[in-house]
């Protein structure tokens, strides 16, 4: 019973794996693809016995692939694969290791004899000090005979007992660094089995030409590098079998005999090879049987349509890709364009298919580059269905791209409605061209223009209509739901008015730069302006703490800079949670949380080194959460967010004083890393902020000054104008050093030098 739990509950969280659910949607469109295109595909069958006159042309169907030619191209391939090697870390050491041992065996040897006589009570001036002092070299030179031997060190007897008889300490001291000193070389460099040989008769060279060692430790020395020297870089056996692989699986390999080759021709006699040829590939009436070759490479075709849009999806569409409503939204439109060609594909050679709704449906609700993929699969895949119409064909891949640039900015249903009627011209056009091509007769011209001119519209006609469904079941943001979203009716836009109004009016400021700039930019304008309109809205929770919305007294002069961070901070949380409750799309909860990526609230931050000095104080904790900008539309809002706040808060608004703040608020922005993820140019930046100073210029233009305003400036404090001009321009501050503009923080580095006492 326990079992059964457990299966069922892998189960179930398999079936909710996000992965799973895509891959089954993918299949289950697939298996429908197969039977749609595979029942209206199936070859015409032809009336033929041996001796007739042929009155067909039948070509062969499909390619055959050489087995036997590309099996011998794979192996040779494998063959002629160069095996990869790997670093082997542990080489040098085991080889230091080695030389080590050994002339630390050596020196214990040599040291043993003294220490023998020594322990025997046996001087030089004994006269069996001979005796002696050569039982001691026995027993030394047995012991490094053994000590050798069991390292894995060739040498001779002679040789050994020279090492511990005849050789001085100075010659030992220069043959073991002359040792040391060619065995790092050589395994700095690249040591393989196939160069081993090379390295140690370069070693042996070495010894030889060295003039401060005997011959015989010479020869030592070439001994003892043959015998410890290994190879560094090893045969790496994986990478080899994985790169052998590869060139096993390289499609170069495949040997194919091409198509289109005819099988037998009109007026031809039918013998009997050529009925067998037939036969084989289920073209005849009689003897008829299910073609097996025949669905399979149907199957294939469309699984390799669907491996192409799957990589072009994942490579230069990930978010499409991931989300699995998206995936849903293209298998439902795929459908419902190929159960339509399924019965409309016989009539007037396919040119009655709507196949530009699919494509129009796809550029308005994801966007034009996933709309001409998905225009060229149907079009493929229909082709198929249609015996290959290259009329049909040639629509659907030239006009169907077309009708994808026509929508792919139609922000307007009267607009789409004029765009159907220029997409039906666009196609009579295109297919009189096509007609004039064939040769076609008046009549057949007429037939086509018309048939394409309704196609046009009326796929323009059901786009419109499908659309409303399909946003509202996808929950999907295309030009006519940003339209409505940016009404200033909207509910959550009234709200933001009545409770917060200048928060509000701040961000229909925003939204005019944010529009006018992402416009330069060639981005989503209009995504850019609805972000804006939307990406304060968390500020509805606490409308008084932010300097906009202030009547009377300023909350956080109460408050401890941390806590007034913690503040200002959430109101972008506070968003999505305002924003979620309105069922805004999610690229505007994008904006909403990446308008302030993880900029510094700087003037708390500045206030907290203040009061408690730099040791206490930790930057990080003075920052947003982020994520920081993803696309150009959140950056362009981050950007105008700044600039709107810091400039009105200047003073002295010329042009000349208005570009230079925009570019420094650009330019921090820059340096403090908040453009990284948004794909944003230098060139870029320059276009933004020109199209920022169009606005401005415009909206703040120069005007006269009352003397009372001005004299109470002056009189705030004791701070002199040109101070407080200075600040304001360089920190985007109000006249009197408060945070400015919509979140209540300073948006430069000047305010560390405002006075403590200008409250």
């Amino acid at each position: 019973m326990k079992k059964n739990k457990k299966n069922t509950s892998k189960l179930n969280k398999l079936a909710r794996n996000n992965n799973v659910q895509r891959m089954f949607l993918v299949l289950i469109t697939v298996l429908i693809a197969f039977i749609i295109i595979e029942t209206g595909a199936q070859p015409t069958k032809y009336k033929l016995s041996v001796g007739d006159v042929s009155r067909y042309d039948i070509p062969a169907p499909r390619d055959i692939v050489n087995e036997v030619l590309t099996e011998q191209n794979r192996l040779a391939a494998m063959e002629n694969v160069e095996p990869v090697t790997k670093e082997d870390t542990k080489a040098f050491v085991e080889v230091i290791y080695k030389k080590d041992d050994f002339f630390k065996a050596v020196a214990g040897s040599r040291s043993s004899v003294e220490k023998y006589l020594k322990d025997m009570g046996i001087s030089s001036r004994d006269e069996n000090y001979a005796q002696y002092l050569k039982d001691a070299q026995n027993i030394a030179i047995n012991s490094l005979s053994g000590q050798v031997k069991k390292q894995g060190i060739i040498l001779s007897q002679d040789q050994i007992s020279y090492l511990v008889t005849k050789a001085t300490d100075s010659e030992m001291e220069i043959f073991e660094e002359l040792t040391r000193r060619l065995i790092s070389e050589s395994m700095a460099e690249e040591v393989t089995e196939s160069n081993l040989a090379i390295h140690l008769h370069r070693l042996q060279n070495s010894y030889q030409s060295e003039q401060g060692i005997s011959q015989e430790l010479k020869n030592i020395g070439e001994h003892l590098v043959r015998s410890i020297l290994k190879p560094n870089r090893i045969v790496d056996a994986d990478a080899t079998a994985k790169k052998k692989e590869e060139a096993y699986n390289d499609n170069a390999n495949i040997v194919k005999i091409k198509k289109e080759s005819r099988i037998i021709s009109f007026g031809d006699i039918v013998t009997d090879d050529k009925l067998k040829l037939l036969e084989d590939l289920n073209l005849l009436e009689k003897n008829g049987k299910y073609d097996y070759l025949f669905s399979a490479g149907i199957l294939f075709v469309i699984l390799f349509l669907t491996t192409l849009t799957a990589l072009f999806l994942r490579k230069y569409n990930k978010d499409i890709y991931n989300r699995r409503k998206d995936i849903l939204l293209i298998c439902l439109i795929i459908t419902i364009i190929l159960v339509l060609a399924r019965y409309l594909f016989t009539f007037y050679d396919g040119l009655v298919i709507p196949i530009f709704m699919g494509t129009m449906l796809v550029a308005t609700l994801l966007n034009i580059e996933t709309a001409v993929v998905i225009n060229c699969i149907l079009t493929i895949g229909i082709s198929v269905m249609s015996k290959g119409n290259l009329k049909f064909l040639y629509l659907g891949l030239i006009c169907g791209v077309i009708s994808a640039f026509m929508v792919s900015k139609a922000n307007q249903r009267s607009r789409m409605s004029m765009n159907g009627v220029l997409l039906g011209l666009i196609n009579t056009v295109f297919i009189v061209c096509l007609d004039f091509i064939y040769k076609s007769d008046s009549k057949t011209i007429l037939i086509d223009s018309a048939v394409v001119f309704l196609n046009g519209f009326v796929s323009m006609i059901l786009t419109i209509g499908f659309l409303p469904f399909l946003e509202s079941a996808f929950n999907i943001v295309t030009p006519l739901k940003l339209l409505e979203l940016s009404n200033p009716n909207h509910p959550l836009l009234k709200k933001l008015l009545i409770e917060a109004p200048g928060t509000y009016h701040h961000s229909l400021m925003v939204g005019n730069l944010a529009e006018i700039a992402a416009e330069d930019l060639g981005a989503n304008a209009l995504l850019a302006r609805t972000g804006a309109y939307f990406h304060d809205v968390g500020k509805l929770k606490r409308p008084d703490f932010f300097k906009e919305n202030q009547l009377t007294e300023n909350p956080h002069d109460r408050m401890t800079p941390n806590l007034s961070t913690l503040v200002i901070t959430s109101h972008t949380k506070d968003g999505l949670d305002i924003a979620a409750k309105y069922k805004l799309p999610q690229s505007i909860l994008d904006i909403i949380k990446q308008h302030h990526g993880t900029t510094l609230v700087a003037y708390f931050y500045h206030k907290a080194l203040k009061g408690e000095g730099e040791a206490e104080i930790k930057q990080e904790d003075y920052r947003y959460d982020g994520p920081k900008p993803q696309t150009r539309e959140a950056a362009v809002v981050m950007l105008a967010d700044s600039v709107e706040a810091a400039v009105r808060s200047m003073n002295d608004k010329t042009e000349a004083k208005i570009e230079a703040l925009i570019r420094k608020i650009i330019k921090d922005k820059l340096d403090d890393g908040q453009l990284d993820n948004c794909q944003l140019t230098l060139n870029d930046l320059d276009k933004i902020a020109n199209s920022f100073m169009r606005v401005l210029s415009g909206y703040f233009h120069a005007r006269e000054q009352y003397p009372e305003i001005k004299d109470a400036l002056m009189g705030a404090n004791n701070v002199n104008t040109k101070e407080i001009n200075e600040l304001s321009e360089a920190a985007g501050t109000d006249a009197v050093g408060r945070p400015a503009g919509a979140d209540g923080e300073n948006r430069g580095k000047g305010e560390a030098r405002v006075d403590n006492n200008r409250k």
